[in-house]
């Protein structure tokens, strides 16, 4: 348990460092674009609310927090292994040649990738967004029970992402598409689900995408009751992460990369 547990922190740790390969410039300008795309929701919701545009009963600050932790929370609501691109490359089938499991393996390597923009991303948009005057405060500590569960439900969906390529025979840019799709649409990363028509959003968010994204952040900014999303997160866990495990293990010996 103390070896995996060395390996794993060992790879986070390479993970960070890769993440200044290609310079500090590389690395800001990259958090300035994405600070600058949350700046433009902030300011198209606010011209939306100024207006009197319907907004389902939603304020203003919980607009704002909802899209300011959309963008803090990234690659935790919406979670991105590197597993599609080392089916590509080949560097999939050398980590069953390692001493670890693979799914750990992909685990590490993702969270480990996390530390970088979190810290030059993430924490300067809170801290501008406190000193903006907005209400960061969770209007339910059952987001602390969320989150975790919206990760692990995201990992098991990248997994059968991943399964889809391999049954896809590797069509990489097809199956980026379509979760791109997906995800833009279903997950609630962008437009909160209280804010859609004739009751859409109470729908969606109970499906397998829409829990990704869409319940922790309503949990956390009033807008979703946690006695219903929690129970259905948990729902999905106990289906998908089977489910990813099975397919993960059926498609392994159907998997294609450069060099046979």
């Amino acid at each position: 348990m103390k070896k995996t547990i060395r390996a794993s922190l060992a790879t986070m740790k390479l993970c960070l460092k890769e993440q200044t390969y290609f310079g500090l410039i590389y690395l800001v300008g990259q958090y300035v674009m994405q600070a600058a795309v949350l700046g433009a929701l902030i300011m198209i919701w606010r011209s939306l609310f100024m207006q009197g545009v319907p907004t389902e009963g939603m304020t203003l600050n919980q607009l704002y927090v909802y899209t300011i932790l959309s963008t803090a929370l990234s690659p935790m609501l919406n979670v991105r292994t590197p597993a599609s691109g080392w089916l590509h490359d080949g560097t999939m089938l050398g980590l069953y040649q390692r001493p670890a499991g693979v799914f750990m393996q992909l685990t590490a390597h993702t969270v480990g990738g996390w530390a970088m923009r979190l810290l030059c991303l993430s924490v300067p948009v809170l801290a501008v967004s406190l000193l903006c005057g907005v209400d960061l405060h969770p209007a339910s500590p059952w987001f602390l029970v969320s989150l975790p569960l919206a990760v692990l439900q995201g990992f098991a969906v990248d997994y059968l992402f991943a399964c889809l390529l391999i049954r896809m025979h590797n069509l990489e840019w097809c199956v980026h598409c379509l979760r791109e799709a997906l995800t833009a649409l279903f997950t609630g990363s962008l437009i909160p689900f209280a804010a859609l028509p004739w009751g859409i959003g109470g729908w969606l968010q109970l499906s397998p995408l829409g829990t990704l994204a869409g319940a922790p952040l309503a949990v956390y900014t009033g807008l979703g009751d946690p006695t219903v999303l929690i129970p259905v997160q948990i729902l999905w866990n106990m289906i998908l992460w089977p489910l990813a495990v099975y397919c993960f293990a059926a498609s392994r010996e159907r998997m294609v990369s450069y060099g046979g």
